[in-house]
């Protein structure tokens, strides 16, 4: 695979960081965090869209709640034909840390309905896939070295699936956080799962519907920010924060092996990270956001598969 080109899309904001990116009637859309740092009283999500015949990123949408700071969205079209928007969002005049996980439904994805509170108070929603049978999500929570695996219902709301997917006390290790699920071919899945205490080393898990019962294997590296596709060809490829120097890569996975093989260095350094991955034809697109020019921006990638 070939970098191709790599374009800084959106600086406007004092702080843009935190992204995703989806494919989505014919179009790509990328959201993130608009805030004035990486920690702000209030943040916005930004949402970009740019259709399958031009070379630019327009804003198609901008959500906002006053008081408080909306993180780390994700997007994902759903099976019948809308796009879900999920976000945290952190109130800061609280006396504690006052988190309360959020999604959101679009048709068009300029017009969203209003946020909707998933989960338990406390429990970060990190990212939505849809597996065999519906959404899942992971949570995670400051204060418990656990997270949570939660399933959509038939409703559209997130129900607690299965606690613990991974915590300390069952496996000897602390502070699992952010991931990203993968679907595979046979319906079964893998969950990329970030650390950040004792190792620090990120785990790779492997379950069968009904996703109750997860095997896990170290990686034997920090990882940060995980995003995870398969190609068509059944590869998988990972984009991920990786440390010493502090870096957004691109990684192939082995998951038989558990080892993650860094071959794309994107343009990148200090605060930058939380990338997105979309495949379309012999073409894989990932966004990012990276301070390596002064100011921390939004960055998209565009790599050819069809060159080595």
């Amino acid at each position: 695979m070939k970098l191709c080109s790599v374009e800084r899309v959106w600086d406007d904001g004092e702080h843009n960081a935190f992204t995703d990116l989806c494919e989505y009637k014919s179009a790509l859309w990328l959201c993130f965090r608009e805030a004035e740092g990486h920690v702000s009283d209030e943040g916005d999500i930004r949402i970009l869209r740019r259709a399958v015949d031009d070379t630019r990123f327009e804003s198609a949408a901008l959500i906002h709640l006053p008081g408080i700071d909306l993180r780390d969205p994700k997007l994902v079209e759903s099976p019948d034909g809308r796009l879900l928007l999920t976000c945290a969002g952190v109130n800061r005049s609280s006396e504690k840390f006052d988190l309360q996980s959020y999604l959101a439904w679009s048709d068009d994805g300029e017009n969203w309905s209003d946020l909707s509170a998933q989960g338990d108070a406390g429990m970060w929603l990190w990212r939505s896939r849809y597996l065999a049978d519906s959404a899942y999500a992971v949570a995670y929570n400051y204060s418990l070295d656990k997270v949570n695996l939660y399933r959509m219902d038939p409703q559209g709301n997130y129900q607690l699936h299965l606690d613990p997917l991974f915590s300390l006390q069952q496996n000897g290790l602390a502070y699992p956080n952010e991931h990203d699920l993968c679907l595979l071919d046979d319906g079964s899945a893998l969950c990329l799962l970030r650390r950040d205490k004792d190792t620090g080393t990120g785990q790779l898990g492997y379950a069968k519907p009904p996703y109750l019962d997860w095997q896990w294997q170290d990686l034997q590296q920090q990882i940060g920010g995980p995003a995870m596709i398969k190609l068509d060809d059944g590869r998988l490829l990972c984009a991920v924060r990786l440390y010493q120097p502090v870096r957004t890569s691109l990684c192939w996975l082995d998951a038989d092996k558990a080892q993650l093989k860094e071959f794309q260095v994107l343009p990148s350094d200090g605060d930058t990270s939380y990338p997105g991955l979309v495949q379309r034809g012999n073409k894989v697109y990932c966004s990012y956001y990276s301070s390596h020019e002064e100011k921390t921006a939004i960055y998209f990638a565009e790599l050819d598969l069809s060159q080595d």
